[in-house]
């Protein structure tokens, strides 16, 4: 199909170069809080681009931050603002924990370029409150 057909795609893409700068601006902020934790960056399909585990961190951190990051991307809002939304909505309440890969847990970010969500980061192995701020400073290096 063409233009012509009325289907037009043009969109943003989380490269993988952003997504490991992303990773080890967080990996900078764990060590700095002395915590170790995986992170995730995924495409906004929800796929892995890249991924890091921290050594002590533990093993089932990478799957919590995978699912941080793909909540965040396919919702293209915080993890902690979706626990809130679901919290809102009854049927949200009773259908949404049962979706792969779901998490409503802080520490996941959508990635935006132009408004538009492009992927998302997570980030698991302390508190919430930690988690997010590990995100956060991952999230902050690609708004450089």
């Amino acid at each position: 199909m063409n233009a012509e057909a009325g289907i037009a795609v043009a969109h943003g893409q989380l490269s993988l170069a952003a997504a490991q700068a992303a990773l080890a601006a967080g990996v900078a902020a764990a060590k700095g809080m002395g915590v170790p934790m995986a992170l995730v960056a995924v495409d906004r399909g929800g796929h892995v681009v890249a991924s890091a585990r921290m050594d002590g961190a533990s093993a089932m951190t990478l799957d919590i931050a995978f699912k941080k990051a793909w909540t965040s991307a396919m919702a293209g809002a915080p993890t902690a603002y979706v626990m809130n939304f679901v919290n809102s909505d009854a049927g949200s309440a009773m259908t949404m924990p049962h979706v792969a890969n779901f998490s409503v847990i802080a520490g996941g970010l959508p990635v935006s370029v132009d408004g538009v969500c492009v992927g998302g980061i997570g980030v698991s192995g302390a508190t919430a409150e930690m988690d997010l701020s590990v995100a956060e400073a991952a999230a902050a290096a690609l708004a450089g």
